[in-house]
């Protein structure tokens, strides 16, 4: 009889392993996360988020299991292994940390490499985890395994009450699409999916961007950029390190990097000066803030440092993933876009873009004393970046043809493929700058995205 494991977890109460997934849970790959706090320094707001990715990916892979245990031709075994692995590459403080060039995801793929498993190849265990098959949509998709968790573990341990979503009803919901070989939900979990929409954005600004957490999660990144600068580590390093090695290493530095991290420890805190939010900033304003390269921005950071007379910090988040928006919908014969048939999933994309913002943090004696030195903190920010004129080969192909039929035909005109990842973060970024509007169109039970060049105002 092969060896099981229950682990008791807050979320979703037992949770069982097999000797396989032992094994793997006590690889140091795995063991590493245990000191990996789940949403960086969120704690410093929420006493109690110090939760790590340890937790949440073992929440993962249970949750991945039990969706493959309702749908047919997938290797449930493999899926659970993907899922517990599926973070292994996270820098110290999670997302914060994804500095100069560094990606989680390649990391992760770099260890699973080196890995090996009992039952599967590295390079099964690689494929599943970059996105192919079914096991791998339960991963990374629409609505998927990793999602689903997060949602409801960091909201049980930041203490807010917006992560409540019925988690066995969604499972429950989630069906195999047979023309397209991709994942869906019945009817029946549509309102599922909305909750889960729901709490996501109200996550978003409440949890994820809460203006102390970024504040000092801003801190440490810079505190970490200056460190790599000093040569005091090296950017892979990072991949090795935990919260612990990475402070203790700040700690013991010195200079800036040393500085910034005592001020963490204190509490002492940078202060915001400016803040501006997305409809505050025109089409091209959001473009231009978003494609700033971190050689750039530190340039900018620089001159506004020398400007003010003292460390100035300048937060550009990453535009919010929206996936579950196009999780397809079976309604009996018919099959819908979410984002078509529920006027909340399409309103609360609209509310994602609004809640993002650009701010720009200094020290606090500076902070008191900034109006003074800049008549329209709102503005003053745009006297340091130069007003390019946009040259993007999507927009330009749009603004010369009008609406373009599909993403295929799209990549086509602009000489790339389809499947070109690049491609489509450009995309994406336009779409989400309002440079680019995007319609989906019915096509033949299917969907079709439209795109046109958003009509400016001069």
């Amino acid at each position: 009889m092969s060896k099981l494991k229950i682990i008791r977890d807050p979320i979703h109460k037992d949770i069982k392993l097999n000797e396989e997934e032992i094994s793997i849970v006590d690889m140091p790959e795995i063991q590493r996360l245990r000191n990996i706090k789940q949403t960086g320094l969120t704690c410093l707001v929420y006493p109690s988020a110090n939760h790590t990715r340890f937790e949440h990916s073992i929440g993962t892979m249970h949750v991945a299991g039990e969706i493959a245990k309702n749908l047919e031709n997938i290797d449930k075994n493999l899926t659970k292994i993907v899922a517990l692995l599926h973070d292994i590459g996270h820098p110290p403080f999670s997302h914060t940390l994804e500095v100069a060039g560094y990606d989680h995801e390649e990391f992760t793929k770099e260890k699973i490499k080196r890995m090996n498993f009992e039952n599967y190849t590295s390079k099964e265990v690689l494929d599943v985890y970059s996105s192919k098959g079914l096991e791998g949509s339960l991963i990374h998709g629409d609505v998927d395994a990793d999602r689903m968790d997060y949602l409801v573990r960091d909201s049980h341990h930041t203490g807010v009450a917006y992560g409540s979503i019925d988690i066995p009803r969604l499972i429950r919901s989630i069906v195999v699409i047979e023309d397209t070989n991709k994942l869906g939900i019945i009817e029946k979990g549509r309102t599922t999916v909305e909750s889960l929409l729901t709490a996501r954005y109200q996550m978003y600004p409440t949890v994820y961007m809460h203006p102390t957490s970024r504040i000092s999660e801003t801190m440490i990144k810079n505190a970490t950029i200056d460190a790599i600068k000093d040569d005091i580590f090296k950017l892979r390093d990072l991949s090795l390190m935990d919260d612990i090695d990475l402070i203790c290493t700040l700690r013991r530095s010195e200079g800036s990097s040393n500085e910034i991290m005592r001020k963490i420890d204190k509490r002492d805190l940078f202060k915001s000066i400016s803040v501006q939010r997305y409809n505050e900033l025109s089409p091209k304003e959001r473009w231009n803030l978003i494609n700033l390269s971190e050689n750039e921005l530190g340039i900018i950071e620089n001159e506004m440092s020398d400007f003010f007379g003292s460390r100035i910090f300048l937060d550009i988040p990453k535009p919010p993933k929206m996936a579950e928006h196009r999780i397809t919908v079976i309604m009996g014969d018919k099959k819908q876009r979410l984002d078509e048939i529920s006027p909340l999933a399409e309103s609360l994309k609209d509310a994602y873009k609004k809640s993002w913002s650009v701010m720009v943090y200094s020290e606090p004696e500076t902070a008191k004393k900034s109006s003074e030195i800049v008549k329209d903190k709102n503005k003053f920010l745009f006297d340091f970046i130069s007003d390019e004129i946009i040259d993007n080969s999507i927009l330009n192909v749009l603004n010369e043809q009008g609406t373009v039929q599909g993403v295929t035909k799209l990549a086509g005109l602009v000489k790339k493929s389809p499947n070109d990842t690049e491609f489509h973060s450009e995309l994406q970024k336009l779409i989400f700058c309002g440079l680019v509007d995007k319609k989906v169109e019915p096509v033949r039970g299917t969907y079709r995205y439209d795109y046109t060049a958003a009509k400016l105002d001069d």
